[in-house]
């Protein structure tokens, strides 16, 4: 098992999560999280790797070493102002149900204005 994998189980182990919850909220199979946690395999999808680090509240970037975002990065979803980085920040580590609560609240908001949410955007469950 490698650092990383262990990073992760140590945060899976200390986040009350079971193996079922987490494999919804991420979208992958139980089994393929067992196999990953328990360093029987070391493929998993980057996406899928965000998923698991964004659930457990840990840094996908940091735990893969990378300082800055690049324009082919993967997992490059930074955004632009500083004031949309401190709501991504903060919405991400947001336990679930408050995380969705805010999502409603801002989604409100911008709804009165604009048409940002069309209903086909990412939901914070992965479907």
């Amino acid at each position: 098992m490698d650092n990383i994998q262990k990073q992760l189980l140590d945060a899976f182990e200390a986040s009350g999560l079971t193996y079922d919850e987490l494999a919804k909220r991420t979208n992958l199979p139980k089994s393929a999280l067992h196999r990953y946690f328990n360093g029987e395999t070391e493929k998993i999808p980057i996406d899928r790797f965000q998923a698991i680090c964004r659930e457990l509240h840990l840094d996908a970037r940091a735990l893969l070493g990378w300082k800055e975002d690049h324009p082919d990065d993967p997992l490059s979803e930074t955004p632009r102002t500083a004031e949309a980085r401190i709501l991504a920040k903060g919405i991400d580590r947001l336990p679930p149900e408050q995380r969705e609560q805010a999502l409603n609240v801002i989604r409100a908001m911008f709804s009165l204005h604009a048409d940002y949410f069309d209903g086909n955007e990412e939901s914070t469950d992965g479907t």
